[in-house]
């Protein structure tokens, strides 16, 4: 009995330790592993009942009281004795075997790690649990400092706030949310205010699994510190909880305090959630909060930068400040950000915008240097920073290095994937590239992800006019004026209209553009200008340039058109070089992808006041430019090689080109110049060559087949075919 006793015990042991290792493996749960063993440990009773009633002999299984002792095999009793010696050492090498190799240790972990490596994450916007409207802005408030922090470890990939702002109030279950924004948890949080205590109740969920990973409450006494510290905590927590890798300066800035003011702060979030809107009226309200953030706490870095980032801001989106004015206050608060924060991300992305914006002023010098260097440090310090993605592809952009822009805005699409911007600037850098289809396949996609934003159809609408199908552009022009409030929103269709001969079209915008519109006065200039009312043109833009409190970029080509067609060439090579003060500077290369339409409306002038080393210089820079371009398209450049050709006095190279634009789909220089095509007077020279008559009747033919599908559109009032056309081709 004694023997089965301990055979049994050895070989229970032996199932026991590997069915420890074995059933999770195969993924069993852990109450089949206790059943397991219950019924193992069962076992080793009935074995020993069994062994006390009956025997195991020669002659085969008796009861204990029929077996004569004397009888009994010595080579048998031998042969068990060693079966047991030999399962104790089989025992022994598999206890040796479990814990010199950890295999114990690893089924153990195994079992306790989640089977999804949870490197992905995005905070849901927190919810008030309060009636009173102004405790939803100190959720979002705490809301936004957690994402902050988490942002900053760069083990983990954090979904910035634009993409989940999107889910404010969303009742789209979690499982759906982390498939759009590519995340593999998910966190929640509500936020409950009264008097001077708060309650703050946050969870971090498995979206695969809807599971809770880890959840807490915090009751305390409001006070900036008690705040701060619990915000500092919920980030750890949950970076210890995804089994984030966190360096010793992470820690610190997990635990920093930002401001001891809690008005200071409360203005700041306040100011944060006016920048994100980027309208003016809401610039201007950031501006002022986060001035008033900085009179209560002289020290606070984040408002330093931020203010900094709201005035470019207002610069490049709304022209309403002086530049000179601009530059320098933002060079002030940046200064005083990284002095009093040298490791701050936010500051240093905003001195790479503020020194790209200064460089593109000239294109000269090192401000794009000093303004990649910036942007490096910020994602070195900070890899979740989505604006710093977006602003360092504009720079690469305007260096004219596209695939690096490219890969920026898809880099700044994957922590940002529902920001809008990167949407609209993506396919600008692909058409630029010459990639016209993936254009269009992007903009498709903004529509369908943004549907009731007009930018996109607007863009599209462009890109249609740019491939020379004038009837699409119209089709998605007018979609974009029946979702934008902007009157602006449909002036590109005027020059469609002009090549139609569709007066009235024309005549319907005009007269329902509000005349207190700011630019009231450069869209009568525009019409003035297609009319060929040149001078009056150039009397509207000139005075619109006067009226302006602040310079209008885009009136620059507008004006320098005006006045090469009024014969004032004086006025149009101030202009072209106010614009760009690059072709007229001592460096070695004056011609760039960025500014080569001004050049080769430069040379045109040069030539015209009888300069022509300076327009053959221009020229001889453009040409090489141009043949790397595209010719269709958004980013395309129409007929500028023409243009070139003609004004180099090669006539016959400039009709073969000009053949090679129609046969590739070229119909008008709408969406290139402010001309039309047969009033391009860069061209000139070549309007007597005997085959331009008959390129010219090709484009109009084309142009006619377009009009009659807009013109039955419109009698049916259905765009749908049009529309559709975008997707097909």
């Amino acid at each position: 009995m004694l023997r089965v006793a301990a055979t049994y015990a050895l070989v229970a042991w032996i199932v026991i330790e590997a069915g420890s290792v074995l059933l999770p493996t195969f993924g069993a749960p852990e109450w089949f592993f206790k059943v397991y063993v219950i019924i193992v440990a069962a076992g080793f009773a009935a074995a020993v009942i069994f062994a006390w009633i009956f025997e195991i002999t020669p002659d085969g299984v008796k009861l204990d009281r029929h077996v004569e002792r004397s009888r009994e095999a010595p080579a048998a009793g031998r042969g068990r004795n060693t079966a047991i010696i030999a399962l104790l050492v089989l025992a022994l090498g598999i206890s040796i075997t479990f814990n010199i190799t950890g295999m114990r240790g690893s089924a153990i972990d195994i079992a306790d790690e989640p089977v999804v490596v949870h490197d992905s994450i995005a905070v849901l916007p927190f919810t008030s649990r309060s009636s009173i409207e102004e405790n939803q802005f100190f959720a979002d408030g705490i809301h936004d400092d957690i994402l902050t922090r988490l942002a900053e470890i760069d083990s983990l990939r954090v979904i910035s706030r634009t993409s989940v702002n999107q889910y404010r109030d969303t009742k789209r279950n979690l499982r759906k949310i982390a498939a759009e924004l590519g995340v593999t948890t998910v966190v929640e949080g509500a936020v409950q205010r009264s008097g001077d205590q708060v309650r703050i109740t946050v969870q971090l969920i498995d979206a695969a699994t809807d599971e809770h990973i880890w959840a807490r409450s915090y009751d305390d006494e409001l006070t900036i510190e008690n705040l701060f510290e619990v915000q500092s905590e919920i980030a750890a927590q949950i970076a210890s909880s995804l089994r984030a890798v966190l360096t010793p300066e992470q820690e610190l800035r997990l635990a920093a305090i930002p401001t001891g003011n809690i008005d200071a702060y409360t203005a700041y979030v306040a100011g944060r959630e006016d920048l994100l809107r980027r309208e003016y009226e809401s610039l201007v309200s950031a501006r002022e909060q986060f001035a008033y953030a900085i009179e209560l706490d002289p020290d606070y870095a984040q408002a330093h930068a931020s203010l900094a980032e709201t005035i470019l801001i207002t610069l490049a989106n709304h022209q309403s400040i002086v530049r000179e004015e601009a530059f320098g206050l933002a060079s002030e608060h940046i200064e005083k950000a990284l002095h009093l924060d040298p490791e701050l991300a936010q500051a240093h992305a905003t001195n790479g915008l503020m020194k790209m914006m200064q460089w593109e002023v000239t294109r000269d010098g090192p401000g794009n240097l000093e303004a990649a260097a910036a942007f490096d440090r910020s994602l070195a310090l900070n890899p979740n920073t989505a604006d710093a993605y977006v602003w360092y592809s504009s720079l690469r952009r305007a260096e004219g290095r596209i695939p690096e822009a490219i890969e920026l805005l898809t880099q700044a699409l994957v922590i940002d994937p529902l920001s809008r911007i990167p949407y609209v600037n993506l396919p600008q850098l692909l058409a630029m590239e010459g990639q016209t289809d993936r254009t269009t396949e992007s903009l498709l996609q903004a529509i369908k992800l943004f549907p009731d934003w007009g930018t996109p159809y607007t863009y599209l609408s462009n890109h249609m006019l740019g491939l020379g199908r004038l009837d699409e552009a119209v089709a998605w022009g007018l979609e974009a004026a029946r979702i934008s409030k902007d009157p602006m929103t449909g002036g590109p269709l005027l020059g469609v209209y002009r090549e139609f001969g569709d007066g009235e079209s024309i005549a319907e915008f005009i007269h329902a553009f509000p005349s207190d519109h700011p630019l009231y006065g450069a869209g009568k200039g525009y019409w003035q200008f297609g009319q060929k009312d040149y001078e009056g043109a150039l009397a509207s833009f000139t005075a619109f340039r006067s009226d302006a409190e602040f310079p209008v970029p885009f009136l620059i080509p507008l004006l320098a058109s005006a006045a090469i067609m009024a014969g004032d060439f004086e006025l149009a090579h101030e202009t072209l070089v106010r614009g760009s003060p690059m072709l007229v500077s001592d460096a070695e290369k004056q011609v760039d992808r960025q500014n080569v339409a001004a050049a080769v409306l430069l040379a045109h002038v040069e030539q015209q006041r009888n300069r022509p080393d300076t327009a053959r210089r221009l020229l001889e820079q453009a040409a090489p430019i141009v043949r790397r371009l595209p010719r269709l398209g958004m980013g395309g450049h129409g007929i500028r090689d023409v243009q070139i050709l003609a004004m180099q006095g090669r006539e016959n190279a400039a009709i073969e080109a000009l053949a090679e634009a129609v046969d590739e789909g070229y119909v008008s220089s709408v969406s290139f110049d402010l001309w039309a095509f047969e009033d391009d007077p860069i061209i000139a020279s070549i309007k007597d060559h005997p085959r331009y008559d008959s390129l010219r009747e090709q484009m109009y033919e084309k142009i006619e087949v377009m009009r009659l599908e807009v013109e039955k559109a419109r009698a049916a009032n259905d765009w749908s075919a049009l529309l559709a056309r975008a997707g097909t081709q």
